[in-house]
């Protein structure tokens, strides 16, 4: 992991084979992080992608595997049971240049994956919601 930080952004670049969330889990351990926002773009080998079924509550999962261009990935950062929880959403794009997407499970870099996070100084964490099922921001 290689990392450029100003006073207000970082940028943090994945090598091959890293996993998103347990990068991620560890980077806002390290730098002590109370919430924070994320983008990227890169390429994956791997990624697991899901669609939340509100009437279910749960959710449907999909893997891809191959080659896939991360078109965009999006995202926040909270805490939830004193742990970091990123909460992220992307697009990818595979040999056929057809779009596909959805919550992100785990993703594996394929060839690098560039992330620019914004820390923010606004404490966020997640509590349990009975109407929908999910952990959401409170």
């Amino acid at each position: 992991m290689k990392e450029f930080i100003d006073p207000s952004h970082h940028v943090v670049v994945l090598q091959r084979g890293d996993e998103l969330h347990e990068q991620l889990q560890l980077y806002a351990r390290n730098h002590t992080l109370t919430s924070a926002w994320v983008g990227a773009l890169g390429a994956t080998s791997r990624v697991t992608v899901g669609l939340y079924r509100t009437e279910e509550r749960e959710y449907t999962w999909k893997e891809f595997e191959g080659l896939y261009e991360i078109l965009s990935l999006s995202g926040n950062l909270s805490w939830v049971d004193g742990e970091p929880f990123w909460h992220i959403h992307g697009v990818f794009s595979g040999e056929d240049f057809q779009a596909v997407g959805g919550h992100v499970k785990e993703l594996i870099v394929g060839a690098t994956c560039e992330l620019f996070i914004t820390p923010l100084d606004i404490p966020m964490t997640r509590i349990f919601d009975d109407e929908t099922g999910l952990k959401l921001l409170s």
